[in-house]
């Protein structure tokens, strides 16, 4: 008899002590899995990249990989090969094709994605598109079929916003707010002003024309009309039609650009970071808003109080409407229309800097420095876009400097405000 071996009995006994431990209930081995993600949010496709053969797709796959890992930390899947990175091959045609699908970690890297990437320059015959994969799965819905060209739409001719140099008079307008009114007057200096228009359509309407400032355009082609509830309308042509209107809850003030393409939006709200917008003024598309003051700009030192009383550096136009630039804590941001995006992605360092000008004729900026260190207060004269010194003037026991160029762009006054020493 061996003592260690089990028998039937022992079996039984074994099963009668674990008896009402098991359920009569059905087992269910279907998993519980999490909720499958179907929105794709991550996801972005980057269009308008080079085709480049089987021999260098490794060399272009690892710069496009550093570019878009620059925004964020892209998907990364434990026992998967994929790294959030796909970039397609097409065997026949022996290059790639000239995209690549790129999934980041959140959502909002991936939308931080199109806005910085959108437009960038690649390299010199490439500028990349990039738009979220959700909007591109919706092709694969359209039903293929013969292109039509759409019929055009009847041309309509656009009021002449010049209308008012016809006059036979030779007369000049000015317009005059008073209480709630506003009206635009024909002037020629000999005889009492004659109106023109005092917004009497909208008047009829019930519709207010203008409730608190108006501006003209630099050459008189836009009249614009401010109503801070809703922003502003530009009126223009024979009879003061309305050509557009632009979204800016709160402005304050309005500046046009020389050319009068552009057309910049203030609300003065220091809590604001899209306080100051720019708009073309052609489509009313907003190219950019930016806060009232540049980054690091205020020294947190100072007291809220004194803080107040810095007025924020102003913008200003480059003669042909190429440039809008403006000053920063030891910098000149100079921005590119009409993207409006960063010249040569970085800021003009220009240490010290406390005023600077446009000459009205050319792309040359001028500012001055004071005193720093062992360095002289310095007057200077910066050419554009190459950046490229065109002179520095050294000024010594400097106070102040105030900066003014002739109308002609041929030669910059400079007022010196002395110390002694």
């Amino acid at each position: 008899h061996n003592p260690n071996k089990t028998t039937m009995a022992d079996l039984a006994d074994e099963a009668a002590s674990l008896d009402g431990y098991f359920s009569d209930a059905p087992l269910d081995p279907e998993p519980k899995y999490p909720p499958l993600n179907e929105s794709f949010d991550r996801c972005v496709i980057i269009t308008n990249l080079p085709k480049v053969p089987e021999a260098k797709y490794e060399k272009l796959g690892k710069v496009v990989l550093k570019l878009v890992s620059r925004i964020g930390p892209l998907a990364n899947y434990e026992g998967s090969d994929f790294n959030g990175f796909f970039m397609p091959f097409d065997k026949e045609a022996g290059a790639t094709v000239g995209c690549a699908f790129i999934e980041y970690e959140t959502a909002g890297d991936a939308k931080k994605a199109i806005e910085v990437l959108e437009e960038y320059k690649f390299d010199k015959n490439h500028a990349l598109h990039v738009l979220p994969y959700e909007r591109a799965s919706h092709l694969d819905d359209v039903e293929e079929e013969e292109f039509k060209q759409p019929e055009p739409e009847p041309f309509k001719e656009p009021p002449n916003t010049m209308s008012f140099l016809e006059d036979s008079c030779q007369r000049d307008q000015f317009a005059i707010r008073h209480g709630k009114e506003t009206a635009v007057f024909w002037n020629d200096g000999r005889e009492a002003p004659v109106l023109d228009y005092d917004g009497a359509r909208e008047k009829e309407a019930g519709v207010a024309w203008c409730e608190y400032y108006v501006q003209w355009s630099p050459k008189g082609s836009y009249f614009a009309t401010l109503v801070p509830n809703r922003g502003v309308i530009l009126w223009g042509g024979d009879n003061f039609q309305k050509l557009q209107r632009f979204a800016a809850p709160g402005v304050d003030f309005v500046v046009f650009s020389p050319q009068e393409n552009y057309m910049m939006t203030n609300n003065n709200n220091r809590n604001d970071p899209h306080a100051i917008k720019v708009f073309s003024i052609q489509t009313g598309k907003c190219l950019r808003a930016f806060p009232l003051y540049p980054k690091d700009f205020l020294d947190e030192k100072l007291s809220e109080q004194e803080k107040s009383n810095i007025p924020p550096p102003p913008f200003q136009w480059s003669h042909d409407d190429k440039y809008l630039a403006r000053m920063g804590k030891d910098l000149i941001s100079i921005f590119e229309t009409p993207t409006m995006k960063l010249l040569d992605k970085r800021s003009l360092a220009c240490d010290g800097i406390c005023e600077f000008q446009f000459s009205p004729k050319a792309n040359i900026i001028a500012y001055w420095a004071p005193e720093h260190k062992n360095q002289p207060a310095h007057v200077d004269l910066v050419e554009l876009p190459s950046r490229k010194s065109l002179r520095q003037k050294n000024l010594f026991n400097v106070t102040k400097c105030s900066l003014v160029w002739q109308e002609s762009g041929e030669y910059l006054g400079v007022k010196v405000t002395r110390h002694t020493k």
